[in-house]
């Protein structure tokens, strides 16, 4: 009997293989890895790889499936276990990738993986390109990222759409903002909306950048400080404890949100957000911080470097 492990990136889609498996008469082993690896500092506890247990298991199998989703943070674990397992000398041949068209979360427990996505295996240009990618993820600064090849992207179907997508969660050349702030900003324009709508949102996108526990500190960092954004705001919430305090998040979650006169400037592109507030936040192992910092400009496809301090 085949020894086969199934990794996924969160637990909905790791729900949806043990519901499908649940009447088969082999049962593969299938294992979760919910690693946050956007605007997450890369060292940080949520975006380490249990690399002894993952790789051990790898090692083990006799197949392993990576059930891989559209969104960006997906596309970057499968980079990093693909990485570090040529690192390990692991055979590449027994893994097998699924791309989903869709999140792997979203299909009925009825539905066979074969008619969603058949497995591809692995070969060495996957190999290569996937130590590309995150090599250049990794890397100090984003000019690595804007400059990974064509080829090396298109050895997975998802990887072009998270490559641009990252790219534009840097902060905007004319606003300051982010993918995911102008996202927040953008859905409040026109009248206000509960924070459960605007987290909604976020979660029915099919290539979401950002989780539940994210948005909502997102959406706390937004309302805080001299120079907020939206307004309505109940409480403050972190990205940890956010599910700590029913009570607390009831009342989060309800929240009518609405922008702010410096929101509505910043979203008009008459304010940079960045030079009223700062930033301080991580874009794979670049951190931007302060007042200057690198941005990304859509219209001319460049990035632009942090302002060199004055003598």
């Amino acid at each position: 009997m085949q020894n086969l492990l199934c990794l996924t990136s969160d637990d909905s889609a790791a729900g949806y293989l043990k519901a499908h498996h649940s009447r088969s008469t082999s049962q593969p082993q299938i294992v979760s890895l919910p690693l946050r690896l956007i605007r997450t500092p890369l060292a940080s506890e949520g975006a380490k790889l249990d690399e002894t247990c993952v790789l051990s298991r790898l090692d083990a199998a006799d197949r392993a499936e990576i059930y891989v989703d559209p969104d960006p943070n997906s596309q970057l674990l499968m980079a990093l276990l693909l990485t570090r397992a040529y690192a390990a000398g692991l055979d590449g041949g027994k893994i097998h990738l699924r791309h989903g068209p869709l999140r792997w979360a979203h299909v009925d427990s009825g539905t066979p993986p074969d008619t969603v996505a058949l497995p591809v295996e692995v070969d060495d240009a996957h190999m290569t390109a996937a130590r590309a990618i995150w090599s250049a993820y990794a890397a100090p600064s984003p000019e690595a990222w804007l400059s990974l090849s064509p080829e090396d992207l298109a050895h997975f179907p998802a990887m072009h759409q998270a490559w641009d997508a990252l790219l534009d969660d840097l902060p905007r050349a004319d606003t300051g903002l982010g993918a995911c702030e102008h996202l927040v900003l953008e859905t409040i324009v026109d009248r206000p909306r509960r924070v459960g709508d605007i987290a909604g949102i976020f979660a029915q996108s099919p290539s979401p950048l950002i989780a539940l526990p994210q948005t909502v500190a997102l959406l706390s960092s937004l309302a805080s400080g001299a120079a907020p954004l939206i307004e309505g705001l109940n409480g403050r919430l972190g990205e940890d404890d956010f599910a700590d305090d029913v009570d607390a998040l009831d009342a989060f979650r309800d929240s009518q949100l609405a922008l702010t006169a410096l929101g509505r400037s910043v979203l008009a592109g008459e304010t940079d957000i960045v030079k009223v507030r700062g930033i301080n936040r991580w874009w794979g192992e670049t951190q931007l911080k302060g007042h200057t910092c690198w941005r990304w400009d859509n219209r001319s496809r460049m990035l632009i470097p942090p302002a060199r301090p004055e003598m």
